[in-house]
């Protein structure tokens, strides 16, 4: 066939790839398929050919596909081309009308669908071809007698209902998946989409010409219904998008379902039509249900969760306060419970928190509010309750744990801490009520666990500290409260510190410094000692670092492990990352347990300590001696060192006391598996002096320093600190002694070169009172600052004012560049060193 003979249709998109594939779809032989990429381009080709139908699309830069068909429709010659307009964007009514009032003949939607697509272009073939016709025998028809050109009005008018027809029959979309309808002014149904029987179980043919209300039985949607069609009747135009509205549909088997319904209403020649669409909600409602359930409840138990529990409790308060009744609060707290998660895993764990919440919910009552708060925590709201019933029920509750919790095959008791406050009378509000019941259950903890307790404003202040740390434990780490101080560790032979022992230190904002001994066990209990030993270990390893990268010689620290620190899986794994992280070697870091943490792990303990070891990390034994078993534990397990308690210590110089006998051993037996020994608590001369008898390697305590921060401890690192010695190299600074003419005697220094110790000091002093430009009266009391007078005792000595030696000992750190005291005498003891080496030369 040639070009000449084959019908003429025009492809118009601005996509290449979109006009590739309409021409793949509808490309026939008989086809002479022209393409346009605009709008502009589009009208170029109508004026040089005759199109039996266009596909155009509706979004193109330009001119759009509504502004191309308003032009192609005001042309005479081409004002009776069908359009198939194509477009991406949702049917709704608005967009259908506006292509239909443009005189388009029907829509397709991408992702272009092959088979409707072919099907719609070979109909618009088959009424161009028989407009071809129709216009031959309207030539012919023109030669004929009047009866003829009857036949051609009755022809013409047959047109025209065939085009409303057509108009009806692609008002409504194929594809979908919600029921449209297509209704007169009076609500009967002239056409339906095949969506009905889907969502109504409706064939099309059983709804034409029925109204539109049996679709909507129930008598507030029917009213809905029947109100909207009056309000249809008085306005001669309705979008669809401000009429949407939620009503109850009915199936034809009388089941029920939500849906959202929308309106729109167009003129077609005359003609009124109202587009119905209804779309099912069911699902929608069923994930909005879902998602506020899991909002407001949990997810293993089903018991209300925090953000209901705080709900209600506002909403009872109110109600309390309206009626005047009180209401009751109850906090439990399952005792112990992080063990059964630890001991038999998470699975079993969660199975028994839902039989606490069953069984807690059985003895609740009917107006009640069981709620989890999270973890093991769970509360009751008692309404219209005082405190008397509380503990009523707070007994009923310790009763019923007594019977075992049967979780898989384990029989399993549980305890529980109960903490009760009442409104109005231990708060007004439910902040305050709820801190109150949380104090009330931290006491029942703290007196042993297994029992009630209801607030007063008289608990013990140590109790409600407890409480506040515990509460502030995890904040510590974010607010920067955390500190590490450094103690050193002396060698008793050289008198060098090649190591060191870090402590955690806290300064609560509003408690002030707090005790380890105080917050290192609730760490454990809530278990934060994780979080604690982390921080710990790596700021520690940062710091050894940084003093090795600012030229101090290395130094080994130790750091404490907890129990529960050292048993923890992957540690070894943890503690590598943590070097890899700081590019500390691992010969630099010690780790400190205590006996007690060996006792009943000894398996786990024996493979930890071998791979520390493995991966030359060393090992010590803190507070030897206080334990059990301690001898063969020494024997079975890789340590590298023991460290004496301190007691013991303490108790040498005691005549009755046996720790002399038992330090000596100690040290012997430790000697003899190739451990190193360390005297904890050392204080005294007298302590110093026996165990460098009984050749204990080092020594650790207020003798030397005690814990100092950071920039206090790098005076211990200056390597020429080490030549220095008293007993072969220990410092130690000395208050120096009234005479009777109240004149002082130099304490003294012995070095092992011999030279007077009051000499080196005296050179020394007087060398940095030249090289610092010291005043002669900041001298008198730099001298007596260094000989560890404290500011009261120079005072009292130089008869001036307290605030006056304060005064001069600021300017002389201010001349020596230091911060502190220790500084100040490291800096003068570099310079003995330095005269002692003068005078050996």
């Amino acid at each position: 066939m040639s070009i000449d003979s084959k019908i003429n249709i025009l492809l118009v998109d601005d996509r290449p790839e979109n006009l590739l594939a309409l021409e793949a779809i509808i490309e026939h032989e008989d086809y002479n398929l022209v393409k346009a990429s605009s709008g502009e381009e589009a009208l170029k080709c109508l004026l040089r050919h005759d199109f039996a139908a266009i596909l155009l699309d509706v979004q193109m830069p330009g001119i759009d596909g509504f502004g191309t068909a308003k032009i192609i429709k005001a042309r005479e010659k081409t004002k009776n081309i069908p359009i198939l307009f194509i477009t991406a964007n949702n049917m709704d009514s608005e967009h259908i009308f506006t292509g239909y009032s443009l005189g388009a003949i029907d829509y397709i939607l991408k992702p272009l669908e092959p088979t409707i697509l072919k099907a719609k272009v070979e109909r618009f073939i088959e009424i161009y071809k028989l407009n071809q016709q129709l216009r031959q025998q309207a030539a012919i028809l023109t030669e004929k007698t009047k009866e003829l050109e009857k036949a051609n009005v009755e022809l013409s008018n047959l047109t025209s209902q065939l085009r409303i027809s057509e108009a009806l029959a692609n008002v409504i979309s194929e594809t979908s998946i919600d029921t449209m309808i297509v209704i007169d002014e009076s609500g009967r149904i002239l056409k339906v989409n095949p969506a009905i029987k889907g969502m109504f179980q409706y064939h099309e043919h059983e709804l034409i010409r029925k109204s539109v209300l049996e679709l909507f039985l129930g008598e507030e949607s029917t009213n809905y219904i029947k109100s909207l069609l009056n309000t249809i009747k008085n306005v001669s135009y309705l979008s669809g998008h401000d009429n949407l509205e939620e009503i109850k549909a009915t199936r034809k088997d009388g089941t029920v379902f939500p849906a959202e319904i929308q309106i729109g209403k167009r003129y077609v020649q005359d003609r009124c039509l109202i587009a119905v669409t209804i779309r099912d909600i069911s699902k929608k409602k069923h994930d909005q249900e879902k998602i506020t359930h899991m909002a407001y409840y949990d997810s293993l138990t089903e018991l209300p969760n925090r953000r209901l529990f705080n709900e209600k409790l506002t909403f009872m308060l109110n109600k309390g306060r309206q009626s005047n009744q009180p209401l009751a609060m109850m906090y439990l707290d399952m005792d112990r419970f992080k063990y059964i998660n630890d001991s038999l895993g998470h699975i079993v764990g969660d199975k028994l928190l839902l039989e606490i919440a069953k069984r807690l919910s059985a003895t609740a009552r009917a107006q009640d509010l069981v709620a989890r708060l999270g973890g093991d925590e769970f509360t009751i709201l008692l309404p219209d309750t005082d405190r008397e019933s509380a503990l009523e029920l707070a007994e009923t509750i310790l009763e019923v744990y007594k019977e075992p919790f049967f979780i898989d095959n384990y029989e399993l008791y549980m305890t529980t801490s109960i903490g009760i406050s009442v409104f109005p009378y231990d708060g007004e509000d439910a902040q305050v009520l709820m801190r109150n019941a949380d104090a009330a259950l931290y006491r029942a903890k703290e007196q042993g666990k297994n029992r009630y307790k209801v607030f007063h404003s008289g608990m013990n202040i140590q109790s409600y500290k407890n409480f506040i740390l515990r509460n502030d434990l995890r904040k510590a780490i974010e607010r920067e409260e955390l500190s590490i101080v450094y103690q050193p560790r002396v060698d008793i032979e050289t008198g060098k510190v090649r190591n060191a022992e870090a402590l955690l230190r806290w300064n609560h904002p509003n408690w002030g410094p707090v005790s380890p001994a105080e917050f290192i066990p609730l760490a454990e209990e809530s278990g934060d000692i994780m979080a604690f030993g982390d921080w710990v270990l790596k700021s520690v390893c940062l710091q050894n670092k940084a003093w090795q990268q600012a030229g101090y010689a290395p130094i080994q620290i130790s750091v404490n492990f907890s129990a529960q620190q050292f048993l923890q899986k992957d540690l070894v794994g943890r503690i590598q990352q943590i070097l890899k992280e700081t590019e500390l070697g691992p010969e630099w870091l010690e780790i400190e347990i205590t006996e007690s943490t060996i006792l009943g792990n000894e398996e786990i303990i024996t493979r930890t300590l071998n791979q520390l070891r493995k991966w030359g990390i060393r090992v010590s034994i803190d507070d030897f001696g206080t334990g059990y078993s301690s001898l063969s534990y020494l024997m079975r397990f890789p340590v590298h060192t023991i460290k004496i308690d301190r007691s013991f210590i303490r108790d040498i110089s005691k005549d009755a006391s046996h720790s002399q006998t038992l330090i000596s051993s100690i040290i012997s037996l430790a000697h003899g598996l190739h451990m190193s020994v360390v005297a904890e608590g050392v204080e005294t001369e007298e302590q110093l002096d026996f165990l460098k008898k009984y050749q204990c390697d080092e020594a650790q305590g207020y003798l030397f320093s005690p814990p100092v921060p950071a920039a206090e401890f790098e005076a211990f690192l200056v390597p020429a600190l080490s030549k220095t010695t008293n007993r072969k190299g220990i410092i130690r600074f000395e208050k120096k002694e009234k005479s009777n003419k109240g004149e002082l005697t130099s304490g003294h220094v012995e070095a092992s070169g011999g030279f007077s110790s009051a000499s080196l000091l005296d050179a020394a002093l007087l060398r940095t009172e030249q090289l610092y430009a010291i005043s002669s009266r900041e001298m008198d009391v730099f001298k007596l600052l260094v000989n560890g007078l404290s500011n009261k005792e120079i005072s009292d000595v130089l008869f001036i004012s307290e605030h006056t030696v304060k005064n001069h000992i600021t300017r002389i750190f201010q001349k020596l560049a230091v911060n502190d005291r220790l500084q100040a005498m490291a800096k003068v003891y570099q310079t003995c060193i330095e005269e002692g080496e003068n005078l050996k030369a």
